[in-house]
């Protein structure tokens, strides 16, 4: 790991600006939407699968490129606006 990586991990912990922007994202994807088309997504997709072939990393592989793409794009550009001025304030 990287002496930067290493800081900027070290601050976004001790500062509480990874809890903040957690609870951010959360917010904003429950705010748009997208928590609970994902959650039908989710739940419609264990209803298709035989439960034999039912399994956890199973099910997270088959769904994660898809939750991620299916972000919005102004929850994306908001969130990654205040990661931005984190790392505004850190490196300088």
């Amino acid at each position: 790991m990287s002496e930067i990586y290493t800081r900027i991990e070290n601050e976004l912990v001790s500062s509480g600006k990874y809890k903040e922007l957690y609870n951010m994202l959360e917010t904003e994807l429950r705010n748009s939407g997208w928590y609970d088309n994902f959650l039908q997504t989710v739940q419609n997709t264990m209803e298709m699968t035989p439960d034999s072939e039912l399994q956890f990393t199973k099910l997270v592989d088959s769904l994660q490129d898809k939750g991620i793409q299916t972000v919005p794009e102004e929850v994306k550009i908001k969130v990654l606006q205040k990661i931005s001025e984190f790392l505004k304030d850190v490196i300088e």
